[in-house]
């Protein structure tokens, strides 16, 4: 880990420098947005999930890293402040020894070996998709199963209601009303016409009720919709007191479902 720790140290350094060395007052070639862009992937798909597995570290520490990773990313747009970059590699630099490589020296940031459950967890940590996937993978990785399909859920629900804000309220309201006049087919029973104008009314809408809409406007088929629900029933089973188990297993599944039906999909991009 010490190594793997130096190493994204150097390129942190090497980027500032190279950054420094720019004549001009926003960064626009490919390849330092780049560097930036894989420093931050690299943290937060291969080096934070280990961390989170020691014990020794301060949930407030890796929040701190978490975000300036992630602003590395926010950075590698075209034609941000040279400034920007500065501060965000600096703020990432200056403590870096003291807070990790010399823990990591003295034997504190000892974690086991991966496993393929922590592995599978790490694939699928999105650093753009925010606090509620962020907590719902580290309930994961802590064992605390039903607090992860909640927050989970959370996570997907937040895409769906942000994607359905980005298109627009009216083309929700117009489906929701197109499916309740229809007398046959899929659509039959639906009843629920919807007037929302706004991300907090949207809110209030039962999820049931918007996965219904969102397959009436093409974004998920029959079938995505049915293994959804399935993911919102384990929600409700991780809410609620009861029997039924949430193990690992589970967990994989469902964390699968929302990643492919939901976070990765290109249907529900922002």
């Amino acid at each position: 880990m010490e190594k793997e720790l130096r190493n994204v140290l150097d390129d942190l350094k090497a980027l500032r420098r190279d950054v420094k060395d720019e004549t001009v007052d926003q960064i626009a070639k490919k390849a330092l947005r780049q560097r930036a862009e894989e420093l931050g992937g690299h943290w937060h798909k291969d080096i934070a999930p280990r961390l989170t597995l020691s014990s020794s570290l301060q949930p407030d520490l890796l929040v701190r890293y978490h975000d300036g990773f992630t602003r590395l990313i926010k950075l590698s747009t075209p034609n941000n402040l040279k400034r920007s970059y500065l501060e965000a590699l600096d703020a990432l630099i200056r403590p870096f020894r003291n807070d990790l490589i010399i823990p990591a020296q003295q034997g504190g940031l000892l974690t086991p070996a991966p496993t393929a459950f922590d592995t599978f967890f790490s694939s699928i940590a999105n650093p753009h998709e925010g606090e509620y996937l962020r907590e719902a993978l580290a309930c994961a990785r802590a064992g605390f199963n039903r607090a992860a399909v909640v927050l989970g859920w959370s996570a997907a629900v937040d895409r769906i209601h942000r994607k359905i804000e980005a298109l627009g309220f009216a083309q929700f309201n117009v489906t929701s009303a197109q499916m309740a006049s229809q007398k046959t087919g899929r659509f039959k029973k639906f009843n629920h016409v919807q007037n929302v104008n706004s991300l907090s009314e949207l809110r209030e809408i039962f999820d049931t009720v918007i996965l219904w809409i969102v397959e009436g406007m093409g974004l998920v088929d029959s079938n995505q919709h049915t293994r959804l629900r399935s993911c919102f029933e384990m929600r409700c089973q991780g809410a609620h007191p009861g029997d039924a188990p949430i193990t690992q297993f589970n967990l994989m599944s469902f964390f699968s479902d929302l990643d492919q039906i939901v976070l990765s999909n290109p249907r529900f991009v922002i």
